[in-house]
Protein backbone atom coordinates (compact mmCIF):
# COMPACT_ATOMS: atom_id res chain seq x y z
CA UNK A 1 0.00 0.00 0.00
CA UNK A 2 1.37 3.57 -0.80
CA UNK A 3 1.24 6.93 0.70
CA UNK A 4 2.54 8.14 4.24
CA UNK A 5 1.40 6.40 7.24
CA UNK A 6 0.48 9.45 8.88
CA UNK A 7 -2.53 10.18 6.61
CA UNK A 8 -3.80 6.75 6.33
CA UNK A 9 -3.86 7.08 10.24
CA UNK A 10 -5.51 10.10 10.22
CA UNK A 11 -8.67 8.74 7.37
CA UNK A 12 -8.82 5.59 9.97
CA UNK A 13 -9.37 7.99 12.76
CA UNK A 14 -12.29 10.25 11.16
CA UNK A 15 -13.53 7.08 9.57
CA UNK A 16 -14.25 5.64 13.10
CA UNK A 17 -15.17 8.82 14.42
CA UNK A 18 -18.32 9.18 11.64
CA UNK A 19 -19.31 5.12 12.88
CA UNK A 20 -19.08 5.98 16.25
CA UNK A 21 -21.57 9.11 15.69
CA UNK A 22 -23.63 6.75 13.65
CA UNK A 23 -23.70 4.74 16.43
CA UNK A 24 -24.73 6.43 19.13
CA UNK A 25 -27.23 7.73 17.29
CA UNK A 26 -28.51 4.89 17.15
CA UNK A 27 -28.28 3.75 20.68
CA UNK A 28 -29.88 7.29 22.14
CA UNK A 29 -32.98 6.90 24.43
CA UNK A 30 -35.63 9.02 23.12
CA UNK A 31 -38.50 10.34 24.89
CA UNK A 32 -41.97 9.33 24.23
CA UNK A 33 -44.94 10.73 26.01
CA UNK A 34 -48.02 8.35 25.79
CA UNK A 35 -51.96 10.29 26.01
CA UNK A 36 -53.52 8.53 29.71
CA UNK A 37 -56.76 7.05 28.66
CA UNK A 38 -59.99 8.23 28.81
CA UNK A 39 -63.04 7.30 30.12
CA UNK A 40 -64.50 4.92 27.45
CA UNK A 41 -61.41 3.54 27.30
CA UNK A 42 -61.01 2.07 30.37
CA UNK A 43 -64.25 0.13 30.14
CA UNK A 44 -63.70 -3.41 30.25
CA UNK A 45 -66.03 -4.73 28.01
CA UNK A 46 -64.74 -2.07 25.25
CA UNK A 47 -61.40 -3.89 25.34
CA UNK A 48 -57.80 -3.37 27.04
CA UNK A 49 -56.39 0.46 26.22
CA UNK A 50 -52.92 -0.73 25.87
CA UNK A 51 -50.18 2.00 25.44
CA UNK A 52 -47.97 1.42 21.99
CA UNK A 53 -44.46 2.42 21.08
CA UNK A 54 -43.88 2.15 17.16
CA UNK A 55 -40.01 2.73 16.34
CA UNK A 56 -39.77 2.89 12.25
CA UNK A 57 -36.36 2.29 10.51
CA UNK A 58 -37.14 5.85 7.96
CA UNK A 59 -39.41 8.43 7.42
CA UNK A 60 -43.03 7.23 7.35
CA UNK A 61 -46.19 8.74 5.08
CA UNK A 62 -48.51 7.41 6.99
CA UNK A 63 -48.47 4.27 9.84
CA UNK A 64 -52.21 2.68 10.14
CA UNK A 65 -52.42 0.09 13.52
CA UNK A 66 -56.26 -1.40 13.81
CA UNK A 67 -57.01 -3.96 16.67
CA UNK A 68 -60.70 -4.88 16.65
CA UNK A 69 -63.10 -1.80 15.40
CA UNK A 70 -60.24 0.68 17.00
CA UNK A 71 -57.91 2.50 13.94
CA UNK A 72 -55.50 4.45 15.15
CA UNK A 73 -53.66 6.43 11.86
CA UNK A 74 -50.54 8.33 12.18
CA UNK A 75 -48.96 10.83 10.22
CA UNK A 76 -45.82 10.82 11.72
CA UNK A 77 -42.97 13.64 11.89
CA UNK A 78 -40.70 11.42 14.05
CA UNK A 79 -39.36 7.54 13.95
CA UNK A 80 -40.83 6.80 17.29
CA UNK A 81 -44.55 7.08 17.65
CA UNK A 82 -46.60 6.20 20.83
CA UNK A 83 -50.10 6.09 21.56
CA UNK A 84 -52.74 4.23 22.94
CA UNK A 85 -54.07 1.08 21.05
CA UNK A 86 -57.49 -0.57 21.92
CA UNK A 87 -57.01 -4.41 22.16
CA UNK A 88 -59.81 -6.95 22.47
CA UNK A 89 -59.42 -9.18 25.40
CA UNK A 90 -58.77 -12.69 25.01
CA UNK A 91 -56.75 -13.54 21.62
CA UNK A 92 -56.13 -9.98 20.47
CA UNK A 93 -55.06 -9.69 16.37
CA UNK A 94 -52.78 -6.09 15.15
CA UNK A 95 -53.09 -5.36 11.79
CA UNK A 96 -50.38 -2.78 10.91
CA UNK A 97 -49.99 -0.68 7.73
CA UNK A 98 -46.69 1.78 7.15
CA UNK A 99 -46.28 3.84 3.42
CA UNK A 100 -42.58 4.83 3.78
CA UNK A 101 -42.54 8.72 2.39
CA UNK A 102 -40.31 7.27 -0.24
CA UNK A 103 -41.08 4.87 -2.92
CA UNK A 104 -37.49 2.97 -2.44
CA UNK A 105 -38.32 -0.47 -2.07
CA UNK A 106 -35.38 -1.19 0.66
CA UNK A 107 -35.70 -3.39 3.16
CA UNK A 108 -37.01 -1.60 6.19
CA UNK A 109 -38.60 -2.21 9.75
CA UNK A 110 -41.43 -1.04 12.27
CA UNK A 111 -40.99 -2.14 16.00
CA UNK A 112 -44.53 -2.26 17.78
CA UNK A 113 -44.01 -2.33 21.59
CA UNK A 114 -47.41 -2.95 23.78
CA UNK A 115 -47.79 -2.61 26.92
CA UNK A 116 -51.16 -3.76 28.32
CA UNK A 117 -51.79 -3.42 31.95
CA UNK A 118 -51.22 -6.76 33.91
CA UNK A 119 -49.60 -8.57 30.94
CA UNK A 120 -46.18 -8.91 30.06
CA UNK A 121 -44.76 -6.09 27.32
CA UNK A 122 -45.13 -7.79 23.99
CA UNK A 123 -42.76 -6.98 21.49
CA UNK A 124 -42.65 -7.31 17.47
CA UNK A 125 -40.62 -6.42 14.70
CA UNK A 126 -42.16 -6.25 11.18
CA UNK A 127 -39.90 -6.16 8.05
CA UNK A 128 -40.68 -5.89 4.11
CA UNK A 129 -38.94 -4.47 1.19
CA UNK A 130 -41.06 -1.41 0.74
CA UNK A 131 -44.31 -0.34 2.12
CA UNK A 132 -45.25 -2.46 5.12
CA UNK A 133 -48.88 -4.64 5.66
CA UNK A 134 -48.83 -7.85 7.96
CA UNK A 135 -50.87 -8.90 11.07
CA UNK A 136 -49.93 -9.81 14.47
CA UNK A 137 -51.94 -12.44 16.69
CA UNK A 138 -51.06 -13.05 20.29
CA UNK A 139 -52.63 -14.14 23.20
CA UNK A 140 -54.10 -11.93 26.48
CA UNK A 141 -54.75 -14.30 29.41
CA UNK A 142 -55.04 -13.78 33.08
Amino acid sequence: MRGSPLIRTLIVVVALAFTGFGLSKLGAKRTVTIPPPTEEEASPAAGISTPFTLTLSAQAREAILESGDHIETLTPDDQVLAGRLMLQPGHPTVFITVKWKDDEASPRFAKLVLEPAGFPTLTRVFDARGDISDVWEFHLHD
